[in-house]
């Protein structure tokens, strides 16, 4: 059955695949496009890598696409390249945009951007991670902090309220990964049967996280594994996998690759927290557009999250949700 299971997976996959490659070739009708708004937007990503980054720029393509602008993106080397991303940032202001969308991985670093924008009077929205260090004219993303309530809570759930948690945090998590840890540890308070029995780090590699988690379970007794991001949850899983112990410990992790989905599918894990970026690089790239023409924009566009399992991972909106491509 796991196997039938998988390979419906892969079926899907190859699918979209085709599909993208038929759109390309064969377009079809020019939809028309609205008149050109002389606007020009810069998106500040933390890395281009992952699919999740990807869904982000595709999300901010459809925007252009809508409204007639234009979109210049860049990118930190990786998550954790913090100074980088900054250097970009600020070297942004110089050409002159009317709006930057960022999706920054630190807080404080940014003052100096921030502070600079506003001089500059050039808005900026804050995606992904809740800026507070300077102003920002709006924040679209999830709340990380009640995110990581809501994973605790849902492992809490499979284990019936009773076990001994490990959380695995990673090592370039920055402001989204603090809020989510902070979330887990208030919201353990709540359940009297639970026990936090400690909060390892893993470097991005999901080989590491492997080591890591092996390491944990070698040392103690564990109940259920919370995960805070995507090579998080795949190390977890593998290394649960390689002790066939996927039913016997819970694991509850952040985001989605066609891998988590079929660790998934296998029951190395139980349940995956995720939200739309797809979504996300849309709206933040239209509000953007907004503020540059100083219309109002909401200060916060909380982005919903959605606990994907084996039995809804099916579900038409999570479908959706899990191939915004084929949208």
């Amino acid at each position: 059955m796991v196997n039938f299971k998988g390979r419906v997976i892969s079926l899907l996959l190859f699918i979209i695949a085709v599909l993208l490659l038929y759109s390309a070739l064969y377009p079809g009708p020019e939809v028309p496009k609205q008149e050109q708004t002389g606007k020009t937007i810069q998106l500040i990503l933390r890395t281009s890598k992952g699919d999740y980054w990807k869904n982000v720029t595709m999300g901010a393509q459809a925007a252009v696409k809508e409204f007639g602008i234009t979109l210049h993106v860049s990118a930190g080397a990786d998550e954790g390249d913090i100074k980088g991303q900054l250097q970009s940032a600020m070297q942004s202001l110089e050409t002159r945009p009317d709006a930057i969308v960022l999706g920054a991985n630190d807080d404080a670093a940014f003052q100096p951007f921030l502070e600079e924008a506003a001089k500059r009077n050039i808005p900026v929205i804050a995606m992904d991670s809740l800026l507070t260090s300077g102003k920002t004219a709006s924040y679209v993303g999830m709340d990380n902090y009640l995110a990581g309530k809501e994973a605790l809570r849902e492992i809490a759930r499979q284990l019936g309220g009773n076990g001994d948690i490990a959380i695995l945090t990673y090592s370039k998590g920055g402001i989204n990964g603090i809020q989510r840890e902070r979330g887990i540890r208030d919201a353990v308070n709540e359940y009297e049967g639970l026990h936090l029995v400690g909060s390892q780090l893993c470097s991005e590699a999901y080989q590491e996280c492997e080591q890591t988690v092996s390491s944990i379970l070698d040392k103690q007794k564990v109940d259920g594994i919370l995960t805070l991001n995507t090579e998080t949850s795949i190390g977890a899983a593998h290394e649960l996998k390689r002790r066939q112990a996927g039913n016997k410990i819970k694991l509850v992790g952040f985001d989605s690759s066609p891998e988590l989905l079929e660790l998934l599918q296998e029951n190395q894990l139980q349940t995956l927290i995720v939200q739309n970026p797809f979504s996300m690089g849309y709206l933040s790239v239209k509000h953007a557009l907004a503020a540059a023409n100083g219309q109002a924009v909401p200060e916060k566009v909380e982005m919903s999250m959605e606990l994907i399992t084996e039995e809804n991972m099916f579900w038409l909106k999570n479908q959706k949700l899990l191939f915004p491509v084929v949208q």
